[in-house]
């Protein structure tokens, strides 16, 4: 009994220890917080723009500028970065806590800087037109 004690106590603190340990990433694949940073960043290109109007090879030039502007700024390259991301895709678990985070930093910005909806914008009265009656002069104009 007291033996089974011990290799349940030796199991268990070999699988604690195996948690607390940092994983290594293999050379060449950036860390959580770079892949974060630059995801963040690259949700927010892809959407400060629209494409409309454009052929499909400008739209892909448009993409492609915006994606090297991205890189430059965290001082990494597109193929470092495909290749990370390919990397935390083939471990579901790091590519959740990725996003996640993405996803989390994302909704903080929205709720700083909330974005403009068409139905909520108020439409400008035109200063030389006159202006039309509301409901109650309209009320007073049939009767």
């Amino acid at each position: 009994m007291k033996s089974f004690f011990l290799a349940a106590l030796f199991v268990s603190i070999y699988l604690l220890s195996c948690n607390n340990q940092p994983s290594l990433l293999p050379a060449g694949i950036l860390s959580k917080e770079k892949m974060i940073e630059i995801l963040v960043d690259v949700h927010l290109a892809e959407s400060s723009g629209d494409s409309h109007g454009f052929t499909m090879l400008q739209s892909n030039k448009l993409v492609a500028a915006k994606y090297e502007s991205v890189m430059r700024k965290h001082g990494t390259t597109f193929l470092q970065f495909k290749t990370s991301f390919d990397y935390y895709m083939q471990h579901p678990e790091k590519f959740d806590e990725v996003y996640q985070e993405v996803v989390n930093q994302l909704t903080a910005l929205e709720g700083k800087f909330p974005a403009k909806r068409p139905d909520l914008i108020k439409p400008e009265v035109d200063s030389l037109s006159p202006s039309m009656p509301d409901s109650e002069q309209l009320r007073k104009m049939v009767r």
